[in-house]
C-alpha cells in the first residue's frame, strides 16, 4: 500500500513538486500579539508576515504544530495509506520531531495496523526539502518504508544548507542563533554565511565577508569543495523577499554546475521570520557517494 509523506512548513520544496507526491505539510505556528497564525495558510507569504512585524514592537514567536495536530493527520492519511512516514525540521531548531513522535505514540493503540515512523531531517528549509524529495521518490517507485528511510538517510549524510544573511539581528530574536552568534559583533557592512549541518541540526557559523558578492561567491566556493563541479547535482536556490537576487544567483548556479535538480524557492513566513528579509542560500547535494 502507499506510504504516505508528512512534513512541516519549514520545509522549502515547490509546491508543483509537493503536489506531485501528495506531501502533507503541517504548518507551523506564529504568535503574535495574543493570536496563533498557522504558517502558509493563515499567513501566506514572507511580506505578508514582515508587514505585521514592521508594525509592532514585540517580536513574534513561534512554536511547532502540537501532538493532536499530527495525530490528526495521521488519521487522516490512515484512511488511505498502510505506511506513514514523518520527516521533521531539525530537532535541534524546533519541537516538531518531539510533536510529531508523541503523535506517533498516541496512534498506537487507535491505529495498530498503521505504521508510522518519524525521522529527523536534522537540518532545515531546502535542504530539508530534499530529503523528503527523496523519500517521496522513492515511495513513489514502490520501495517499502525501510528502503524509503534509508533513501532519507543517504540524502541527509550528504546535503548542505549555507546562507547568506543580510542581518542575523532576526535569527538572534528567534532564539535560533546558536554558535552563529560568534559571527554578531560589528555588523556593519559584514555579510554573515552560516550553516546547518546535519552533524549538529543547529545553526553553526561558517564566515564573515564585507560584500554580498564577495559572499555569494563564498556560498559557490563551498558548493564547489562539497560536492564538485563534475558530478550531477541537486541544488536549489532560495531566499526571503529578494526574488531579482535568487533568480541571478540560479542563473549562476546553472552555468558553473552540472545540475541534475536546480530548483528555486522562498521561504516560508515561520522561516522567513527566523532569516529575516535580504537571505540567500543553496541547499545542495551530490548523486555520488
Amino acid at each position: 500500500m502507499r506510504i504516505a509523506l508528512v512534513t512541516d512548513s519549514a520545509v522549502n520544496i515547490p509546491e508543483k513538486l509537493l503536489q506531485e507526491y501528495r506531501i502533507q505539510v503541517v504548518p507551523l505556528l506564529l504568535n503574535f500579539e495574543n493570536r496563533t497564525y498557522r504558517d502558509i495558510i493563515d499567513i501566506k507569504t514572507p511580506s505578508e508576515l514582515f508587514q505585521l512585524v514592521n508594525k509592532s514592537s514585540k517580536f513574534p514567536t513561534t512554536s511547532a504544530p502540537s501532538p493532536a495536530t499530527y495525530l490528526e493527520v495521521y488519521r487522516q492519511l490512515s484512511q488511505e495509506a498502510d505506511n506513514i512516514l514523518c520527516i521533521t525540521i531539525s530537532s535541534g531548531l524546533s519541537m516538531s520531531f518531539n510533536a510529531a513522535t508523541q503523535a506517533k505514540g498516541m496512534a498506537q493503540s487507535e491505529l495498530p495496523r498503521v505504521n508510522i515512523q518519524v525521522f529527523d531531517s536534522k537540518t532545515t528549509v531546502g535542504a530539508y526539502g530534499f530529503i523528503v524529495l527523496a523519500a517521496a521518490r522513492a515511495a513513489a517507485s514502490g520501495q517499502e518504508m525501510a528502503q524509503v528511510i534509508e533513501a532519507a538517510s543517504r540524502v541527509r549524510e550528504r546535503v548542505s544548507c549555507v546562507f547568506m544573511f543580510d542581518t542575523l539581528s532576526y535569527l538572534a530574536r528567534s532564539g535560533r542563533i546558536g554558535r552563529a552568534a560568534a559571527l554578531m559583533g560589528n555588523m556593519l557592512s559584514i555579510k554573515p554565511i552560516v550553516e546547518v549541518p546535519a552533524s549538529s541540526g543547529i545553526v553553526e557559523p561558517v564566515a564573515r565577508v564585507r560584500t554580498k558578492s564577495r559572499a555569494i561567491e563564498r556560498l559557490l566556493e563551498m558548493v564547489r569543495q562539497r560536492a564538485g563541479t563534475d558530478n550531477q547535482l541537486h541544488i536549489i536556490v532560495e531566499h526571503t523577499r529578494v526574488p531579482e537576487d535568487a533568480e541571478e544567483l540560479k542563473q549562476i548556479v546553472h552555468s558553473q554546475f552540472n545540475c541534475a535538480e536546480l530548483l528555486l524557492g522562498e521561504f516560508n513566513p515561520v522561516a522567513a521570520l527566523v532569516t529575516g528579509p535580504g537571505n540567500l542560500g543553496l541547499g545542495f547535494y551530490s548523486d555520488s557517494a
